[in-house]
C-alpha cells in the first residue's frame, strides 16, 4: 500500500558551498524541479520554518504544507550540508544532501518512503496523478533533471 523511498545522486564540479548556495536558494526551486510551481517560505530558511508549497502534474494542481526539519550548512560541518523538509499531507520528508568528494561535490536528493497514506493522498495519487507508482517513477526522473539542472546551472558559474 506504501510507497519505497525515492533518491538520486550526481557528482558537481564546486565546492559544497556553492552547492549549498544553489540549494538553499527556495525561490530557483521551481524553475529547477518538474512539478514545483512554487515553495514560500514564510521567513528566511532555518529549522522550524514553514511553507507553503504549490505542485502540478499536467492539468492537476495541488498544494502542501512543509516545515524545515534539518537546516546545516556544509561549512558548519566539514562539507557536509544537509536541507530536509518534512510535507504534509503525504507525510514523507525530502532532502538535499551535500558530501564533498574527490574533484567536488555529490549532492543527494531523496524522499523517505511513504509507508501508509491516508485516504485523501491515495485517492489523489490514483484519480489525478495516474497512480502512486507511475507518479514515483515520474518523481524519480523529476529528480534526476532538478539535480542535472542543479550541476549546468553551478558548473556554470564557476
Amino acid at each position: 500500500m506504501g510507497q519505497p523511498p525515492l533518491e538520486s545522486s550526481i557528482q558537481i564540479a564546486a565546492t559544497p558551498d556553492e552547492v549549498w548556495a544553489a540549494v538553499s536558494d527556495v525561490k530557483a526551486m521551481p524553475r529547477r524541479s518538474p512539478e514545483l510551481v512554487g515553495m514560500w517560505l514564510f521567513g528566511k530558511p532555518r529549522v522550524g520554518r514553514r511553507g507553503l508549497n504549490l505542485n502540478r502534474r499536467k492539468g492537476f494542481a495541488w498544494p502542501t504544507l512543509s516545515r524545515i526539519v534539518q537546516w546545516k550548512p556544509p561549512a558548519n560541518d566539514n562539507g557536509r550540508g544537509v536541507f530536509r523538509f518534512h510535507v504534509w499531507p503525504t507525510n514523507v520528508d525530502w532532502s538535499y544532501e551535500i558530501e564533498p568528494v574527490d574533484g567536488g561535490t555529490e549532492l543527494t536528493e531523496r524522499r523517505t518512503a511513504l509507508p501508509n497514506p491516508s485516504l485523501s493522498v491515495r485517492l489523489t495519487a490514483r484519480y489525478a496523478l495516474g497512480g502512486a507508482d507511475s507518479h514515483d517513477a515520474e518523481l524519480l526522473d523529476g529528480i534526476d533533471r532538478t539535480l542535472a539542472t542543479i550541476r549546468s546551472e553551478v558548473e556554470a558559474q564557476r
